[in-house]
């Protein structure tokens, strides 16, 4: 059913919710406090009949009111109070106005049996209505605005206001992303008589539904209504994703299998028609249908002088919400005629530029979404009935999960950054056809493109630290500026990752609020003095870059719904929103002057050694010939840049406001990205990086260009063979080369950006190559050296400073391994010793929702900041690159006397190699030989969850023998040559494939070190407690765990004290929650105690043992692994009932666990005590107890270990032991050459 007089705004309540009214909770009479025996459907009848008596009396007095008066008296109290009398709200006018932070809040009525609900009454005559501010009036906002600060300012949660014609029910939207309100336009429910529209007021509005106290605001039954309708929302969007990318596949085939669509199937066939072409078509289809079903639905169709019959036409015969209804008629699903695809596009006509939208009242959207050329593949055919009504419904309709009910799908209330979530997963398909003679069919594979990760909808909880830690710091200055409105709009932000746009629509959002406010002086400006600033500031001040074409477009789809306006056409946005590769290219013109470097020329797998050797050696003599010197730009090169620079300032003043205006500056765009300044110029900068990509074989030696060639270009004293040329460009356009200074000339030429914000992909370093290829990773380490291959964001990070103006403000959301290692010394160190500081940093954070990945977030100033820092939400002084509080002490070093002592275990890689321990007794029996090369070996899991710490399987191990002593086992070797051969022969490595036998990885220093040993050490490589255990020595290892080549417990005692682990976890990285223990960056650099290598310490030996020894017996007795006995350990609410939960025990066991728990604890105490005490630092207090670390992520960083400060200052203590060693060695080097240089 349609409710024409009620309209929704943001996520107050989704609509469908007027369909299920009745079967809601809270709908039988004695919920609207109704005597027994009284029918809630005769109660609304009676106040409808009433109602209509006071609207015609309201009506008639109306008449008689002069011109200029208000009607303020008339509409309060023959009319709003009456009205809301029915519905039960005892209302008392407030003579005076509420004070809040100093202000007076003018709020005329409160509902004194509701919590004093507020509710403004002005009157029907006022000339601003609810959303403009009072001309010559003391109100400093308009109404709507009043009651909506309010509201945001208050514990009240809901509120209302009125002019008599309109009743809005307002929600608290201090923590929402936009306003959020229930519209009932009373004027055309009583005029039109609509019973049904006023049946939902009845059941929604009765005071009944609203809060009795403030403090019960939650348990209100409009509250409850409110909360599951964002609950369906987020149900809705995921069932959505399915039914886009199945829609998509529908009319995909649809159009295909149509024998009457001949011309299509051909290009198809023929190859003229590409699989992307065609789902780029497919998508902008229904991006139509998806902005078309949002503006339908928002009422934004129309401008508000279109007449009601002109509307009701287009509703009611051409819209898309009628093909919505008539798709929940399955008896019109009819294969056989196609009558409804016709009407959809006449629909869709009604929009395009020269359309005859005119007639109806429709002002035509134009831009690339409805241009003729965007679907032109599919206008020309025809489509099923079927198909399309199917598409139709599943994209309109909704099953609930639990009840199996159909829910119409609230595309009004469905925030458009949210259309992210539902088409991120599109953005990772290759489309295919797959074509068998005659027989075609459209499909998907999955992607290999980055574009996926920079896609995904980010929660708003993550999105608002980013812009209040970045955007609103610029936002109060430009309030400062004498003219603030042209200071918010030459704000310049961007997102060089942008996917579907959502971050960027956030930031848009936020300065369009201030704008509006700049404008209006108003601090809660209305529904359209706000989309009028947004328009302006989505025109002017966002921009945006992907990877992937079809999240530029989706990007841009997302801009123009959240920017339209009634009668306006479509913002051209093609020259802010572009597609290219952010961190591929050069940022700043000044980058180009380095020429073309000999790393380029680099053998990679693939190329000829002797090709890639000659073009190094021509490159490295003619850059020492010119003596590497640096270009600088001619006078000609000067000219094209300046050219580009002007034009680009031309198009972006060009007007938008008309079909004939944009596509005029659409042509001009298109002729300025193909003119022969820009093409010279894009030209010579895809050269340098282009040598990267290209690769070194004979048929592409005269493509590849040295720097002699490159110099010559740039000079124009020669250019270069045409081939070389062609190349460059040829690998321009693959790899989506993107060199900023030309895409976006004015913003480079003014210094950069003012603020970049976003959610770059992360990608770990090991698989870059797999992923993007060799040339991608050579050409990162030159682009952004020093660097290696640490992390994919390193890039991204680096680019993003690069980018920034001196002064700007950068936040993004970042992976949490952004501190560790080799990605903190690429990345967080490198922009930090520039010159950037960071100003916001939380660093570890689970991702919101079910999603199990645990981020950071970063924001950083380009240049000196004086203004507030946070940390995890505390305020500091300082935020370092490890963020930490203070200064950076600089990185530690690796020790001589800690190398070689902790190895990583066996990586076998083949599972053929393992064997239950059933079999491997099995083997043993058939021949006792074979014991010799069976051994049992235990990994990561088992030593961290299994109470025992035994091995659960057995492995075939031929050590490092020769294939003649394998086969010497000749049932182990028939097994090892069956199962572990096929998967080694695929391996890239020869010496795996050509000893296929062994393991991948000996690890022969780790077993050559405890052979003689009667224990050793052994930790989880990756662990959420960080747990030394003492093991035998004749198992084998896996890779899984890191093995403390030693015997002596004192050496355990160091390791497993809490003074080890805040070093481990400060430098080494983690994986999602846990720790990822790292021996090259924790073990090898940490400062043992004083001389403990030379001489064993007998105390420290005996605590540490004694430690073992009670951990092992609890263990035993609650039959727990390591790390539920540790989390056990560190519950700071540690009782016999939960360790009875967690272990299953009795509860006098589980007493006695308690016990052994807190025995436990007091070992760990003396144990970290006397490791301090063996440093000699007894000045230092541990403080040991319940405290939260930092470095953990938030939602589990309780730990009973030392205080902060006590962790803050062992670290500094550590470091500097470390440093003074390093120096000393180093001092005692450099007497010693001096002494043997004096004796010669």
């Amino acid at each position: 059913m349609n409710y024409p007089s009620i309209r929704i705004e943001g996520a107050i309540l989704s609509p469908d919710i007027f369909e299920q009214i009745e079967d809601l909770p809270g709908q039988r009479p004695s919920d609207f406090a109704l005597d027994t025996g009284t029918s809630v459907k005769d109660e609304i009848a009676r106040s409808w009949a009433d109602a209509q008596d006071y609207w015609r009396i309201f009506q008639r007095k109306l008449e008689t009111v002069r011109e200029g008066n208000n009607a303020t008296t008339e509409t309060r109290n023959l009319w709003m109070v009456p009205l809301m009398g029915l519905l039960r709200y005892d209302i008392e006018y407030q003579a005076r106005g509420s004070e809040l932070d100093g202000r007076i809040y003018a709020i005329s009525h409160r509902a004194t049996n509701r919590a004093n609900t507020p509710i403004q009454i002005i009157g029907a005559q006022d000339p601003a209505g609810l959303d403009r501010k009072p001309a010559n009036a003391a109100r400093r906002m308009s109404a709507h605005a009043l009651v909506q600060e309010f509201l945001n300012l208050h514990d009240h949660l809901y509120g209302f206001v009125t002019d008599g014609y309109v009743l809005r029910l307002l929600r608290d939207s201090s923590r929402l992303v936009k306003q959020s309100y229930l519209e009932f336009d009373l004027e055309r429910i009583f005029t039109d008589g609509l019973f049904s529209d006023f049946t939902i007021l009845y059941r929604l509005l009765h005071a009944t539904r609203l809060p009795l106290t403030n403090d019960t605001a939650a348990e209100s039954l409009i509250e409850r209504y409110h909360q599951d309708s964002l609950d369906q929302g987020a149900r809705i969007r995921a069932g959505l994703s399915k039914a886009v990318e199945q829609a998509i596949l529908d009319f995909g085939n649809g159009f295909l299998e149509r024998t009457e669509n001949q011309a299509l199937r051909t290009t198809v066939i023929e190859g003229k028609l590409l699989a992307i072409d065609y789902y780029q078509e497919l998508l902008r289809l229904i991006y139509r249908l998806l902005f078309l079903m949002v503006i339908e639905e928002r009422d934004l169709v129309f401008t508000e002088d279109v007449p009601s019959v002109q509307r009701k036409v287009y509703r009611e015969y051409y819209s898309v919400t009628r093909l919505r209804r008539l798709s929940e008629k399955r008896y019109l699903a009819d294969l056989r005629r196609h009558d409804l695809w016709l009407a959809l596009l006449a629909c869709f006509r009604l929009f395009e530029a020269d359309g005859p939208g005119t007639k109806l009242g429709i002002a035509p959207l134009a831009g690339d979404l409805f241009s003729t050329e965007a679907i032109s593949s599919l206008v020309g055919c025809t489509l099923g009935n079927d198909v399309l009504l199917s598409c139709l419904r599943s994209l309109g309709l909704y099953r609930h999960p639990d009840s199996g009910q159909l829910i119409r799908v609230n595309y009004a209330a469905l925030n458009v950054e949210e259309f992210g979530s539902v088409y991120e997963g599109l953005l990772e398909y290759e489309p295919t056809f797959d074509i068998q003679g005659n027989e075609l069919q459209f499909g998907f594979r999955q992607g290999n493109t980055r574009a996926a990760t920079g896609s995904h909808y980010t929660p708003d909880d993550l999105v608002q630290p980013l812009i209040r830690h970045s955007l609103d710091h610029l936002i109060t200055a430009r309030l400062k500026s004498e003219n603030p409105e042209a200071a918010l709009l030459d704000l310049r932000v961007i997102d060089i990752a942008c996917g579907s746009g959502h971050i960027l629509l956030a930031a848009a959002r936020r300065i369009a609020t201030e704008l509006a406010t700049v404008r209006t002086d108003e601090e809660q400006p209305s529904p359209s003095a706000y989309r009028a600033a947004l328009r302006n500031v989505i025109r002017t001040c966002i921009y945006g870059v992907d990877v992937n074409p079809l999240a530029v477009e989706l990007c841009k789809v997302a801009l123009w719904l959240e920017a339209h306006i009634p009668g306006q056409p479509l913002n051209f946005l093609d020259h802010h929103i572009k597609c290219g590769d952010a961190i591929v290219g050069f940022a700043r013109r000044e980058e180009l002057g380095h020429g073309v470097p000999t790393e380029a020329f680099k053998t990679l797998p693939g190329d000829d050694k002797k090709i890639a050797a000659a073009k190094r050696k021509t490159n490295r003599r003619n850059l020492r010939n010119k003596n590497r010197a640096y270009l600088t730009f001619t006078p000609d090169l000067h000219r094209h840049l300046n050219s580009v620079r002007e034009e680009w300032q031309l198009i972006s003043a060009l007007p938008e406001t008309t079909p004939a205006e944009i596509k005029a500056k659409k042509r001009r765009f298109a002729s300025f990205a193909s003119s022969e300044d820009a093409a010279l110029l894009r030209s010579i900068a895809d050269i340098p990086v282009a040598q990267f990509f290209i690769r070194k074989v004979p048929d592409n030696a005269a493509s590849l260009l040295t720097d002699i060639e490159f110099r010559g270009y740039w000079s124009g004293d020669m250019r270069p063979e045409q081939q070389g040329l062609d190349a460059a460009r040829m690998h321009g356009q693959e790899q989506r080369f993107f060199h900023w200074f030309l895409e976006f000339p004015e913003i480079m030429e003014r210094d950069g950006f003012d603020c970049i914000i976003g959610n770059p992909p992360y990608l770990g370093g090991q698989t870059l190559s797999s992923t993007y290829g060799h040339g991608f990773c050579e050409v990162m380490r030159w682009l952004y050296a020093p660097a290696g291959l640490s992390e994919l964001v390193v890039y991204f990070l680096r680019r993003i400073h690069g980018l920034l103006r001196e002064g700007g403000f950068a936040a993004i959301i970042t992976t949490n391994s952004i501190v560790d290692g080799d990605i903190r010394k690429d990345g967080l160190e490198q922009i930090i010793t520039a010159g950037a500081q960071i100003n916001m940093a939380v660093r570890g954070m689970k991702w919101p929702g079910a999603a199990n990945l645990v981020v950071s977030l970063l924001a950083f100033h380009k240049g000196e900041w004086n203004g507030l820092r946070t940390l995890d939400n505390r305020l500091v002084d300082r935020i370092n690159s490890f963020f930490e509080e203070g200064e950076d002490l600089g990185d530690p070093n690796r020790l001589i006397e800690n190398r070689n002592q902790v190895f990583q275990g066996s990586i076998f890689l083949g599972n053929g190699f393992l064997l239950t321990h059933d079999e491997a007794n099995r083997l043993c029996a058939s021949d006792p030989q074979n014991a010799e090369a069976i051994m049992s070996i235990i990994n990561g899991q088992e030593l961290n969850n299994n109470p025992d710490q035994i091995p659960g399987r057995s492995i075939i191990n031929f050590h490092d023998w020769t294939i003649e002593q394998a086969q010497l086992f000749p049932e182990l070797y028939d097994i090892v040559l069956a199962k572990v051969k096929p998967v080694r022969d695929q391996d890239k490595m020869r010496s795996r494939r050509e000893n296929w036998w062994q393991f991948g990885s000996l690890a022969s220093g780790l077993y050559n070190n405890i052979r003689s040993l009667p224990r050793c050490f052994a930790a989880a490589r990756t662990t959420k407690h960080l747990s030394f255990s003492a093991m035998p020595t004749h198992y084998v290892y896996s890779d899984a765990l890191y093995v403390f080549t030693t015997d002596r417990w004192d050496l355990f005692t160091v390791i497993q004290s809490s003074l080890h682990e805040a070093w481990a976890r400060k430098y080494s990285g983690s994986l999602k929650q846990d720790l990822r223990y790292s021996p090259s960056k924790c073990f090898d650099t940490f400062a043992f105690p004083s001389s403990l290598w030379q001489s064993a310490d007998s105390r420290l030996a005996e605590i540490g043992e004694c430690y073992h020894t009670h951990r092992k017996k609890l263990m035993h007795f609650l039959w727990l692994g390591l790390t539920k006995t540790y989390n056990l350990f560190h519950d700071p609410d540690l009782a016999p009932k939960i360790v009875a939960k967690v272990s299953k025990k009795e509860a006098v066991s589980a007493a006695v666990g308690v016990d052994a728990l807190l025995e436990l604890r007091r070992l760990h105490v003396a144990l970290d005590i006397a490791v301090r005490d063996a440093y000699g630092w007894q000045d230092l207090d541990l403080e040991h107890g319940f405290h939260d670390v930092e470095t953990l992520p938030e939602n589990d960083r309780i730990r009973y270990t030392i205080s902060p400060v006590a962790r803050r200052e062992l670290l500094e203590r550590l470091l500097t032991e470390n440093h003074g060693r390093v120096t000393a060695r180093t001092e005692k080097s450099v007497s010693f050459q001096s002494k043997v240089a004096i004796g010669a």
